[in-house]
């Protein structure tokens, strides 16, 4: 699933993940990453340089493995808080510029992962009383299949095997609920003036290669800032 998650299309990107090369000119003019962000600090960079007229460029070749390391739902459930965290750190501090950063992420898992679930529980609680709003909470509940399938879609059209696809379309609408998790903590944290802090799914030993008796769960990512044309 993080092979799937990892493997963006080759050539110009918006972002890169956790393993590229950048050029030391580009990375300096923009005074590298902002030690501010926790988490999702590479796709915030790579808007800082893009804004600075240079490209984002995915190769084709192997640069870097990327153990993740993730063997239990509990890592799952974490990985997502912390992506949470991430879209709503960027739409928070960048959301105002044109291209509207993260806002569009952050306002679906919103969707998904709040308003949908809370929607349905008060409807399952005044259906005691008005019977047709337990129809309404079964209608709203059908938005997540298709949700899934929509996503199963996609994967299907970048040559993803059924099984894959719809594996990571039912795991990437159930990760609306931790994204929102992510995204009520980082505006909660903030309001009260509390230091962020990391969220680190991996456990002890883990950081950067496999822990004795588990799988490789590898990933590859290739990217390269380079200087755009005038």
């Amino acid at each position: 699933l993080c092979d799937m998650e990892w493997d963006t299309p080759v050539g110009e990107a918006r972002a890169c993940g956790g393993d590229a090369v950048y050029r030391c000119g580009a990375f300096d003019g923009v005074r590298g990453f902002d030690p501010t962000f926790i988490c999702g600090e590479e796709p915030q960079l790579c808007l800082r340089l893009r804004q600075h007229g240079w490209r984002i460029e995915r190769l084709d070749a192997e640069m870097t493995r990327h153990d993740a390391a993730m063997t239990r739902w509990s890592q799952w459930w974490k990985r997502g808080v912390r992506g949470g965290w991430a879209y709503a750190e960027g739409a928070d501090k960048y959301g105002h510029l044109p291209e509207r950063y993260n806002v569009k992420p952050a306002r679906s898992n919103w969707f998904w992962g709040f308003v949908v679930p809370a929607t349905v529980a008060v409807l399952g609680v005044i259906s005691v009383v008005t019977p047709w709003a337990l129809a309404l909470a079964a209608v709203l509940l059908l938005g997540y299949p298709v949700l899934a399938w929509k996503i199963a879609r996609h994967r299907r059209q970048r040559g993803d095997g059924s099984r894959d696809a719809w594996l990571y379309g039912v795991l990437t609408t159930l990760g609306k609920l931790p994204f929102a998790v992510g995204q009520w903590r980082y505006h909660t944290q903030k309001r009260r003036g509390q230091p962020a802090t990391l969220i680190e799914y991996k456990g002890q030993g883990s950081s950067g290669s496999t822990q004795q008796g588990e799988n490789d769960d590898a990933g590859i990512d290739a990217g390269l800032a380079t200087r755009g044309a005038a």
